[in-house]
């Protein structure tokens, strides 16, 4: 390109593409040498760090804590080390769940404790018996625990089940309800609405994380029944032996002191008596042996009536099962409940269903062979396709464009237009007719110089209305007043002289005495079916809705409006900017020919994605693996190891960050009753902390911008390879084109020369990718600090950095073809791309708009054929196989074979753009079929020819026509 005065000095690299021996060639520099050899050493010690924390991680990680299932305070099922000193749970492999006493029994201990019979032990004096509770403050604390008395802990008086008045209640009741908890009568009784314990334990599958414990076990089919099956307990201190447990109330729970106080009573006073007989025969429950639960007994409670199965065969998590005595009991009631569950049934039949459909895929493999092969022949026809119908396919997509804002624009004005209880298509046609009949109106009054008449909608219900309108507003032409084939010919001038009934003109014409009138202007139609209809006036295009319209938000329906008119706006500019870009759409459509060309010419490029998506799942895979032991290994002071009086402080609030979740990745709550640490000596503190399955540290960054950098790279060599055999063929002879080793010399170049380059281009994405993900990172801390300001500001940077990489990708793919095209290095390449585009920004933007529509077409049909193709395949060669998993397997066979004509199709568009700019910007071109100028770029080119070299050439040409017509 030349400045504004004087001669641009000759780029040395931008010679190159002329220079060789003579006879003079042309294509990319055959004088290469090694470019950005130092990235290949920063890359390869940055595979040395990977290795270094890949041990690190081999060493001290352990996979098993990524998948192993995991108790209710985080300990791994089947490990011997868990966080905090936790229990060695090996040969423990299974997560199943047993009784939550403290959430089951919660009910039944506040309607025993807070009934009128056991308020009157605690806070009354009775027959000269003092209260249980001695002090007016401890009574305060009770009678506000069981919401006796308004207080700041309640709303209202205590839902569970009624008040027991009396002591004999509380025996009866209260026993009767916990043997049903406690297994001692049928287990069906616990989940019948007609038990002692009525709808509680109905609905408990709800909120099973509530009423259950998550615990590791030997086998799904440690329950209930196990408890009952003949075992030892000769020994007590045996593991085998069935363990109980005695209820204790949490320390933390305000109905403590009352519980305590009643439970250890050993006065005469006979109601407290009775009530403490209640508590230290029915709180006690049987427990799982030790070797089969290795907590405590208050963990191992089976729930009487719930047994446990696999989820799926072989698998470590227990998932629930009815009892048969529950099953038999209550019948289909709460086998739909369990049902709702759907976990049990949900895993067989999905894998059932996933067996089915992997054993079809086998038997049909014949079929998924052959629709592999003729989806690749299909996208070979594409491609010849391209080369003779992609200017009917972009011009289609251009007007089809145009047509989509146009028909966007009207929909948005109707929506805004529309009347209640009117459709779409009754507004849009009212619409269409109103401006119609508007125009040409206009038009006629313009040529035939006639003042408009008014068309002013005056009188009742527009009687007075003088207009020329003759059209109804759905568009039915009117008819001559008072013709006989009307529906009601009696409206004529003779009967209704001051109506104006002249010709076909709408009009309303009533008479004072008339009982019914219409609402607006109407006249009779010429249309059979449609005998009359209302009118709108000249000029009012949009309906008038007299009963309001469809959506009631004016605001709404202004900014609709308004979006019409930018739409509008929008294709208007859309038809200005076409037609001042004609030729530059011409040029577009003779670049995507080459490409195609290039591409069916070159089949050996098709490999190309093979191999990529091979490396980039084989690194995946091996960089997951290693990644695995590094985030594993999560520090033993990631979470507090101390216990919290409150779940709010140990949680957190919607507002203030919990000292368990205050970081991510976070881990969660629970609650350890039996293990509460004393605050103060007076305060009790019974939650804890969960550690989290994993975490990251440096090395786990480490390793994460290796595999960014490694997958960069991938697709960088790709590129390249790419851009390097469409040079190669492009500056090919037209004569030999399809017959020269552009892929081979494209993957020599590459890797001989400039590997190095291709990494720098890599490193940059990677850094930038990085970055990015790091936002995210720190998005996720900043949310776990409940920091919603800090939270919205790393997203826009999200947004910034994705854009970014964005731009920086478009250029880096063009500084690799730079690359391919000079050989020159990475920063030169890129620079020279982005002035080049700089340059040639509209050729570029058009190339790039049309390529995303013509791709768009091509994955279309390719994936269409491909499936289709695939259905007649598999029905003729197995018939009476079920067709619908197979064909989902074809149409994304066609979909991966059609994303990979697509990519290498892309990039060729791009890198025969840039060749060709090459050749117009240093004037060269070679026509002809000696020439290297394909024949669909001559006609540009041959317009870039300096002036003496064009007459040069045409005098030539002139005398070998000459020569061809004496011979």
């Amino acid at each position: 390109m030349s400045c504004c005065c004087g001669e641009p000095e000759k780029d040395p690299e931008e010679e190159n593409v002329t220079r060789a021996d003579e006879p003079k060639q042309f294509g990319p520099a055959p004088n290469r040498s090694c470019t950005d050899c130092w990235c290949l050493i920063v890359l390869l010690a940055s595979w040395v760090a990977w290795c270094v924390v890949t041990v690190m991680g081999l060493t001290d990680g352990n996979l098993q804590r990524l998948y192993q299932p995991r108790d209710y305070m985080g300990a791994y099922c089947n490990l011997n080390d868990n966080w905090n000193g936790g229990l060695n749970l090996e040969g423990y492999v299974k997560q199943s769940y047993t009784m939550n006493v403290s959430a089951v029994t919660d009910v039944i201990v506040k309607q025993m404790m807070c009934s009128t019979a056991a308020s009157e032990v605690l806070t009354q004096t009775i027959g000269g018996n003092p209260p249980l509770l001695p002090t007016i403050s401890e009574q305060q604390d009770y009678l506000c625990a069981c919401c006796r008395i308004p207080c700041q802990k309640c709303e209202g008086t205590l839902q569970v089940g009624g008040d027991l008045t009396a002591v004999g209640s509380i025996s009866t009741v209260i026993t009767d309800k916990l043997e049903e908890l406690r297994g001692k009568v049928s287990a069906d009784n616990l989940f019948s609405p007609s038990g002692a314990n009525g709808q509680v334990f109905t609905d408990m599958w709800n909120e099973a994380n509530l009423y259950f414990n998550e615990v590791c076990l030997t086998s799904c089919n440690a329950n209930f029944a196990m408890v009952n099956a003949s075992m030892d307990d000769s020994d007590n201190t045996s593991t085998s032996a069935v363990r109980e447990y005695v209820y204790s109330m949490a320390p933390d729970n305000d109905l403590k002191p009352a519980y305590e106080a009643i439970a250890g009573y050993v006065g005469t006073r006979a109601d407290a008596t009775t009530i403490k007989n209640v508590i230290l025969d029915n709180f006690k429950f049987d427990a799982l042996p030790l070797d089969v639960c290795p907590y405590s007994a208050y963990r191992c409670i089976p729930m009487p009536g719930v047994e446990f199965t696999e989820l799926v065969t072989d698998s470590p998590y227990c998932t629930f099962k009815m009892s048969a005595e529950v099953i038999a009991g209550v019948g289909d009631a709460l086998s739909g409940t369990f049902e709702s569950l759907g976990l049990n049934a949900m895993g067989s039949s999905i894998m059932d269903t996933v067996g089915t459909w992997i054993g079809d895929f086998q038997n049909a493999i014949d079929a998924f062979c052959l629709v592999v092969l003729s989806s690749f022949i299909i996208g070979f026809i594409y491609m010849v396709m391209l080369r003779f119908l992609i200017g009917i396919c972009v011009w289609l997509s251009v007007c089809l464009f145009f047509i989509v804002l146009i028909l966007a624009g009207f929909f948005a004005f109707i929506s805004s237009s529309r009347c209640s209880g009117t459709s779409l298509w009754e507004t849009g046609q009212t619409i269409v007719v109103g401006a119609l009949t508007t125009a040409s109106v206009a038009v006629t009054n313009l040529v035939s110089q006639t003042t408009p008449a008014s068309e002013e909608l005056s009188g009742i219900n527009g009687g007075n209305y003088t207009g020329v309108q003759t059209w109804t507003k759905m568009g039915y032409y009117c008819a001559d007043w008072g013709l006989s084939t009307n529906l009601n010919p009696a409206y004529n001038s003779t009967n209704y002289p001051n109506s104006d009934l002249r010709k076909n003109y709408c009009r309303n014409p009533f008479k004072e005495s008339d009982v019914y009138k219409a609402n607006t202007i109407w006249c009779h139609t010429t249309d059979n079916e449609v005998r009359w209809q209302e009118c709108n006036p000249i000029g009012v295009i949009r309906p008038v809705c007299s009963g309001g319209y469809d959506i009631d938000s004016e605001e709404l329906r202004i900014a609709l409006e308004v979006i019409s008119y930018i739409l509008w706006v929008l294709a208007a500019i859309y038809a200005i900017a076409v037609c001042c870009l004609t030729d530059r759409i011409k040029l577009a459509i003779a670049v995507n020919k080459v490409a195609s060309v290039f591409v069916v010419q070159t089949p050996r490029i098709l490999i190309l994605p093979g191999i990529q998506v091979l490396f980039a799942g084989a690194w995946t895979l091996v960089w997951c693996l290693s990644a695995a032991f590094l985030l594993s290994q999560v520090p033993s002071d990631y979470v507090p190891s101390t216990a919290f009086a409150t779940y709010a402080e140990a949680y957190g609030t919607t507002d203030i960050p919990g000292k368990c979740t205050d970081k991510w990745p976070t881990g969660w709550v629970y609650k350890d009753e039996e293990n509460c640490e004393m605050i103060n000596g007076t305060i009790p503190a019974c939650w804890k902390c969960a550690q989290p399955r994993y975490a990251f540290d440096w090395r786990f960054w480490v390793s994460f911008f290796n595999y960014l950098w490694n997958s960069a790279l991938n697709v960088a060599v790709g590129q390249t390879i790419i851009a390097g055999a469409v040079c190669v063929w492009f500056f090919t002879p037209n004569n030999e084109k399809g017959s020269r080793r552009a892929f081979a010399t494209a993957v020599y170049n590459v890797f001989r020369y400039h590997l190095g380059s291709c990494a720098f281009g890599a490193f940059i994405i990677a850094v930038i990718q990085l970055i990015r993900y790091m936002m995210k990172y720190y998005e996720k801390q900043a949310k776990a600090q409940k920091n919603r300001v800090l939270v919205l500001i790393l997203k826009c940077l999200q947004c910034v950095i994705w854009c970014f990489e964005k731009c920086v990708k478009f250029l880096n793919k063009n500084a690799y073809i730079q690359i391919a095209l000079y050989g020159t290095p990475f920063c030169t390449s890129a620079k020279k791309a982005f002035f080049l585009i700089l340059r040639n920004a509209l050729r570029f933007g058009t190339v790039a708009i049309l390529g995303s529509m013509i791709h768009l077409i091509g994955i279309m049909f390719i994936v269409a054929a491909t499936t289709i193709s695939g259905y007649f395949i598999l029905s003729g060669i197995h018939p009476y196989m079920a067709p619908a998993v197979q064909v989902i397997i074809y149409f994304f066979t066609g979909y991966f074979v059609a994303r990979t004509f697509t990519s290498i199709f892309e990039l060729a568009v791009d890198t025969t753009l840039q060749c060709f700019l090459c050749c117009e910007e240093l004037n060269i071109a070679e026509l002809g079929d000696e020439g290297f100028v394909p024949s669909q770029l001559e006609p540009w080119l041959d317009k870039s020819q300096p002036p003496e070299l064009a007459s040069r050439k045409k005098v030539l040409k002139d005398e070998e026509d000459r020569n061809a017509a004496v011979m």
